[in-house]
């Protein structure tokens, strides 16, 4: 009788890697996304129990508020009347309406009058039909967010040597990143609020999918875009004129250029040109309320432990900024031309221009005087082009893996904080971006093969 065995297959080279790292985004979704939430809500004081999980629901449910259009349909309401003050100085200065985007952000709620003007939520208090078109559409891109986040995984997996999958595990792992984004905090705290940050971190997390499948010129577009509602993405497009990435720079340049002739066209120069004014006020105040993420929100916190009331953290105040303080504004401005001068101008050893465009993206995110918790919707896409590379060292993983919890969550805890100097704990989001940002420039020096 013979003691052969029947031989058992090997699995084929990079199964085993694809098995292991769908198993960790598993693990990742299970132990953040609901043990650590669920002891944050159980542990916390009744008051200060909110948890990501919150949000999700409410994303979920379709609970939409009015944070972004409430402002913008003042705003729109106002270059649509006879007036001979400017828009700025009317709505921002006179009226302490804050409408902090360009005139050109209003082309999109113009477009959603022309399509449903009865559907649109524009206050709390919304009395047309359900579900509101900017809900629906703010619904429909974190859609795309989570699938265009799902692609830059495995377009990076494809890119490690010797990688092969199985197709299961591809659609385990897409499934797996639907459930993290629809528990990453700032992108479904983005759609509760009813904010149109939704719309911009869904037009830039396609951006870099399409660099990663070299439709540099889309990307352009995708960015362009964006600018035409947070003008600071412009930055994106230096960046791309300094790396020669001549596609996406002038595919760029050209949406902002014909985006702003549009909006000149639609609204007046006047009131275009007045943009620049409140832009300047934003930059030099700042905010002190704790969601304000940014080197100038942390020593507006500061400023806080002396001088409660006019740098109030725990509220958000619709008619008010915080003083004009030259330490703030100074700090502010060397730390914030510090982080982009860096982006900008520091190359990767390894040519990883995805990367390279990913460290921008967060670069830029940072670095502005005034970033909400939901702007940092971004990061998402950039995870998910770092997360093959981070598995290469324990090191780089663990740092990862520090930096997604403070980012994916919401620590309403922290709250606690407030009035002493140890407030700087609200700024967890902030330090977990700032870790993310450092891992994309370790793993850009690093030996690494040639890629997008």
């Amino acid at each position: 009788m013979s003691d052969a065995r029947p031989a058992v297959a090997e699995p084929a080279a990079g199964t085993t890697n694809g098995m292991a790292l769908t198993r960790g985004l598993a693990l990742l979704l299970v132990l953040n996304g609901f043990l650590l939430n669920g002891l944050l809500s159980l542990a916390s004081p009744a008051s200060h129990g909110e948890t990501v999980l919150h949000h999700t629901w409410g994303t979920l449910r379709g609970e939409f508020s009015d944070d972004s259009w409430a402002t913008m349909s003042a705003a729109f309401e106002y270059v649509r009347s006879p007036h001979a003050t400017p828009l700025y100085r009317e709505l921002f200065f006179n009226r302490h309406v804050k409408f902090q985007y360009p005139p050109s952000s209003l082309l999109a709620l113009a477009a959603m009058r022309w399509l449903a003007p009865d559907r649109i939520r524009v206050n709390e208090d919304h009395a047309g039909p359900f579900p509101s078109i900017n809900g629906v559409l703010s619904g429909m891109f974190i859609a795309v967010i989570a699938l265009a986040t799902a692609a830059l995984l495995e377009q990076r997996l494809r890119q490690i040597p010797d990688f092969r999958d199985r197709p299961r595990l591809v659609l385990w792992r897409t499934g797996l990143v639907v459930a993290l984004t629809l528990t990453f905090y700032p992108v479904v705290k983005g759609f509760t609020l009813g904010n149109i940050q939704v719309w911009i971190n869904s037009m830039l997390a396609l951006a870099l999918l399409a660099w990663a499948r070299d439709g540099k010129a889309a990307a352009g577009v995708l960015t362009g875009l964006s600018c035409l509602v947070k003008p600071h993405f412009g930055l994106l497009l230096v960046w791309g004129a300094v790396r020669r990435e001549w596609r996406f720079a002038f595919a760029g340049a050209a949406t902002c250029g014909l985006g702003f002739l549009v909006s000149v066209a639609s609204f007046g120069w006047t009131d275009n040109a007045d943009y620049f004014h409140a832009l300047a006020y934003m930059a030099r105040h700042g905010e002190a309320y704790y969601p304000n993420q940014s080197v100038n929100g942390v020593l507006n916190r500061l400023m806080s432990v002396t001088d409660p009331h006019r740098y109030n953290t725990l509220e958000f105040r619709d008619h008010a900024f915080p003083p004009f303080h030259p330490l703030v504004a100074a700090g502010t401005l060397v730390t914030s031309a510090a982080i982009l001068l860096l982006a900008v101008f520091c190359r990767a050893r390894a040519h990883d221009r995805l990367l390279d465009l990913g460290t921008m993206l967060v670069s830029a995110t940072v670095a502005a005087p005034i970033a909400w918790e939901h702007h940092y919707g971004v990061l998402l896409p950039v995870f998910a082009i770092v997360l093959p590379r981070a598995t290469e060292r324990r090191a780089w993983t663990a740092w990862l893996v520090v930096s997604y919890v403070l980012a994916s969550n919401f620590f309403a805890v922290s709250r606690l904080l407030a009035g002493s100097a140890w407030n700087l704990g609200q700024s967890y989001l902030f330090a977990g971006a700032l870790v993310l940002l450092a891992l994309t420039y370790a793993l850009r020096r690093a030996a690494a093969p040639a890629t997008a």
